[in-house]
């Protein structure tokens, strides 16, 4: 008797030594560590898709700008305002400016890119021409318009009126900061459409003053 209860008592022992379950942690409940591995690489997930969203403001949330895109000129002239309603000079160097493409989203293959060393004092604004030829590069150029300020950029896109599009402005790596949409039709021959009140407010029908404050018609 004495035999086989020791025997029995081996035997239930061994069984255990191969895994033998709780009420916390079921046996056969799966590899040892796949749970944490699986975690682990949701966390990573999450966490890496910081910043990255629409909106986004960069890689980790680190590219900002108090730059926004004020005033979009699609009839009677191919023209984009940049202004800079913050304290502080912003550095626009490697970023971009881009229109959208079918799905309305950046075209960031065409997008005009800011040399860097541009910037952008507290109040300032930039102009940027579009339907410009490549070779000719982004500049800054000193042949832009006539009522507008001496230097200005130049892109190879232009906003097209009839569809209607949207005007981004991008970091360096891509991420959406900024970007103000021109809707189907939304001005008139020799009208804009801009942010009103100037550099912060909503789009609007605007008259034309590139590099200056944005004025209701």
């Amino acid at each position: 008797m004495t035999t086989n209860l020791r025997f029995t008592m081996l035997f239930a022992a061994a069984l255990c030594a191969a895994g033998c379950g709780s009420d916390d942690e079921p046996a056969g409940s799966g590899t040892p560590g796949t749970s944490a591995t699986t975690t682990s690489q949701a966390s990573s997930g999450t966490g890496g898709g910081g910043g990255s969203g629409s909106g986004g403001t960069g890689a980790g949330g680190d590219v900002t700008t108090t730059v926004v895109v004020n005033e979009i000129s699609a009839k009677g002239g191919d023209w984009i305002e940049l202004g800079n309603p913050g304290s502080a000079a912003a550095d626009l160097g490697g970023f971009g400016l881009c229109d959208s493409d079918e799905s309305g989203l950046c075209n960031t293959a065409d997008a005009l890119r800011f040399p860097e060393g541009t910037e952008l004092a507290p109040g300032e604004y930039l102009l940027v021409l579009g339907d410009q030829a490549v070779e000719v590069g982004p500049g800054p150029h000193t042949t832009c318009l006539a009522e507008g300020p001496s230097s200005c950029f130049y892109a190879t896109w232009k906003v097209s009126a009839s569809r209607g599009e949207t005007v981004f402005l991008i970091s360096p790596n891509d991420q959406v900061l900024t970007q103000l949409e021109y809707p189907i039709e939304a001005a008139a021959d020799g009208q804009t459409w801009g942010r009103l009140p100037d550099l912060t407010g909503q789009g609007g029908v605007t008259t034309p003053t590139p590099g200056a404050a944005n004025a209701a018609p």
